[in-house]
């Protein structure tokens, strides 16, 4: 009777926790550098959304960029490797220019997403051959 009582109890704590972590959410479209290999180029058009709540697993993360000659770079989070913070979200990226894959679940990291409007961030990714970052247009924290 004891142990339904607490697992009634950690039933309805537990959510209570997860939701009391700060949740963030940034946008941009505004671009700023793209590095692949071969490529170092300001970004004329770029679409960015980050989600992440702190010190847990749950983020996601796209990022499509126009290239000089147009091309459609893509940076999508696919899994978190460590807990996330307020500033930084570590994980494997998938990496493709025109939907053809150039790096496939790369270790790397999206940092200063804490920063203010207008700030801006970095993605770093297989071992800093791969770089994109952009300004903050938008963001909601809570």
């Amino acid at each position: 009777m004891k142990a339904t009582h607490l697992l009634s109890a950690l039933c309805v704590l537990l959510p209570t926790l997860a939701w009391s972590a700060p949740t963030h959410s940034i946008w941009s479209n505004q671009g700023y550098v793209l590095q692949v290999p071969g490529v170092y180029t300001y970004v004329p058009s770029a679409n960015m959304t980050f989600n992440w709540t702190e010190g847990t697993s749950l983020a996601f993360v796209n990022v499509q960029a126009k290239g000089p000659a147009d091309e459609l770079y893509a940076f999508q989070l696919v899994s978190v490797t460590a807990p996330t913070t307020a500033d930084e979200i570590q994980g494997l990226w998938n990496i493709s220019k025109n939907g053809a894959p150039l790096c496939t679940g790369c270790a790397g990291s999206a940092y200063g997403l804490s920063q203010p409007l207008n700030s801006y961030f970095k993605i770093y990714a297989g071992n800093y051959s791969y770089h994109i970052s952009g300004f903050i247009t938008n963001r909601y924290d809570y």
